[in-house]
């Protein structure tokens, strides 16, 4: 009986050990740097013949060891090339507006895919795959960004150091990667497309009226395509006319380990 007591005490611990400090979809807390990080949006389509080279250029950030850190890459599925005859299953409206807030915002010249945005500024960088233009510039202090989400419960922080009292907006995606459809209609018909960084879930929050940088929120998880991902992060990130300024993020442990004890 002491020997099975000391085998389930030793597989205890182990559990702990393993999960101690994992982020999971209910239980995440994650600061950042000072630094600004590079916040890189890309807007795309399976509908688009020219995209899956982009989407592949992003999914090689996922060997960036300064990822969640110093890099963060998302992909956000517009709706606007569904009328080809094939209906994009991450796209979404929201990301098309998202989309035409950069143009209206004069962040960038026009609205296309794939395009990106770095920072909250258009950059065609990767078209001429000069990539070192705007990945190479020096970082600078913007304040840390504190996250913790508890169950369903939101509630996070910004250390301001900008010296700009331009109001603040919270931004929280859940965002996938290891996805794969095979595509059968419209410009990349017959494709097996794969996915990294994409944008399955983006919320909202405004200050609090007494803190305007702290926020408080529910989060709400509601799309069907969790299940499919082999990986799943959040990433939440504060932004001053539609420009991100500081990011968190991190990957999910996705589930708890299972061991049998013995008895």
């Amino acid at each position: 009986m002491l020997a099975k007591f000391i085998r389930f005490t030793m597989l205890c611990l182990l559990l702990l050990s393993v999960n101690a400090g994992a982020q999971s979809i209910t239980d995440f807390n994650k600061q950042s740097t000072v630094n600004k990080p590079y916040f890189i949006e890309l807007y795309t389509s399976q509908g688009c013949s020219s995209c899956p080279p982009a989407e592949t250029w992003l999914s090689a950030f996922s060997k960036q060891t300064e990822l969640w850190d110093k890099y963060f890459p998302l992909a956000f599925h517009v709706t606007y090339w569904n009328y080809i005859g094939w209906k994009d299953p991450y796209g979404k409206r929201a990301f098309s507006q998202r989309q035409c807030d950069h143009l209206n915002a004069k962040h960038t010249g026009q609205v296309y895919t794939p395009q990106f945005v770095i920072n909250g500024q258009e950059w065609r960088g990767w078209f001429d795959r000069k990539l070192g233009d705007v990945l190479s510039k020096p970082q600078v202090e913007v304040g840390a960004l504190s996250v913790n989400i508890k169950g369903n419960q939101l509630k996070a922080h910004f250390n301001n150091q900008t010296g700009n009292d331009v109001p603040l907006t919270l931004h929280l995606a859940l965002v996938a990667a290891g996805l794969q459809t095979k595509v059968t209609r419209g410009e990349n018909r017959n494709q097996l497309l794969e996915h990294d960084f994409t944008v399955l879930e983006h919320q909202e929050f405004e200050p609090e009226k007494q803190h305007p940088q702290s926020f408080v929120g529910e989060v709400v998880i509601e799309s069907k395509h969790i299940n499919s991902a082999e990986k799943l992060a959040w990433v939440a990130w504060v932004e001053q006319r539609h420009q991100p300024i500081q990011a968190v993020g991190d990957w999910l442990q996705l589930s708890l380990i299972s061991i049998d004890i013995g008895f």
